[in-house]
């Protein structure tokens, strides 16, 4: 369905307030008054979710009234998706003052609470397997590191001591992308979080205990730009800064930029805010989860690897964003 039909439609069936949202992305001011908290993520998963969550029922009698169509839900909560895209910290890099946070982007309220709690169930039950020794790439690091459980591609932050370098180990094998993370792509890539040309096939979780961290760093280049995290249980700060590090005490500097990641939403890292700033998660203050999601570059695919074809063809859906950092729809955490 094209967006003048969609607007249409909406017109005749669920009157002017949902209109207005079809024509323009709504600001802070403007809210969607119809609950479709419990939408699950994709038709994939409709069928099962229905049998699981008895308020379902409840929920598409409330609707019933309004007969919107699973398309026509999705598109209002993806444009209602908070965006903030104006991110600004200036420094002095090789001699010249430069937004390191340019290309950066934050989308908050891109997982409901229902939807996030079953991603992070069906991590646990990941981390369960990895446990187990059931996955070939779940590790989890000494001190104040983190558990890792690699799918997609087997790669070294750093070269190993067995002489690796860092990046993609293209003889080693891994776990394919479990079927939940290649529906949460499909969204990221319709609900233009990212570009249907830089569509991930790999991903990272990363499960934090309290206390722990990952230190100042560049994502590898053998991952195309841009990348994106998504934060799941616990809210905590990602820090930035072109010098970046950590000093004896531990204690990182050189951070110019504290950044809250909400529980729910996608950072997107691009441009300067991939390749100029490093980046750094210091000790969070409670339990938590990200899943990073990653494209390949093609030169550095593993020997064994096919794209998927669940991944292949993705649209976003049909309507217009606004320019970045347009105050009257972009998120602001300042």
């Amino acid at each position: 369905m094209d967006n003048d039909s969609f607007i249409r439609k909406s017109e005749l069936e669920i009157g002017s307030e949902v209109y207005l949202l079809s024509k323009r992305i709504p600001s802070q001011e403007q809210e969607v008054t119809l609950d479709v908290s419990h939408m699950t993520l994709e038709d994939e998963l409709s069928e099962e979710e229905d049998q699981k969550d008895s308020s379902r029922e409840d929920f598409d009698a409330s609707l019933e009234n309004h007969k919107l169509s699973r398309e026509q839900r999705e598109h209002i909560r993806a444009i209602n998706v908070k965006r903030k895209r104006d991110f600004v910290s200036f420094e002095k890099v090789n001699g010249e003052i430069v937004n390191i946070l340019e290309g950066l982007e934050l989308h908050t309220e891109v997982f409901n609470a229902a939807e996030q709690k079953r991603i992070v169930d069906k991590v646990c039950e990941l981390q369960e397997k990895g446990q187990k020794g059931e996955l070939k790439r779940a590790f989890t690091a000494r001190g104040k590191g983190r558990s890792t459980i690699q799918f997609g591609c087997c790669f070294n932050y750093r070269t190993s001591k067995a002489g690796n370098l860092a990046g993609i180990l293209k003889h080693e094998t891994v776990d394919p992308l479990p079927h939940l993370f290649k529906v949460i792509i499909r969204r990221l890539v319709k609900w233009h979080v990212l570009p249907p040309t830089c569509v991930p096939d790999c991903c990272v979780v990363n499960i934090y205990d309290e206390g722990d961290c990952i230190p100042p760093h560049f994502d590898n280049h053998d991952f195309l730009r841009p990348f994106c995290t998504v934060s799941f249980l616990s809210e905590c700060n990602i820090l930035f800064g072109s010098n970046l590090k950590v000093e004896e005490t531990g204690e990182y500097s050189g951070g110019s930029y504290s950044l809250p990641l909400p529980v729910g939403s996608v950072l997107v890292l691009n441009g300067n805010g991939a390749d100029v700033a490093k980046h750094c998660i210091p000790e969070v203050p409670r339990k938590r989860m990200s899943i990073t999601f990653r494209k390949m570059d093609e030169s550095k695919w593993p020997v064994w690897f096919t794209p998927e074809p669940y991944l292949q063809g993705i649209q976003p859906l049909p309507y217009e964003l606004k320019s970045s950092g347009s105050s009257d729809h972009v998120w602001s955490s300042e």
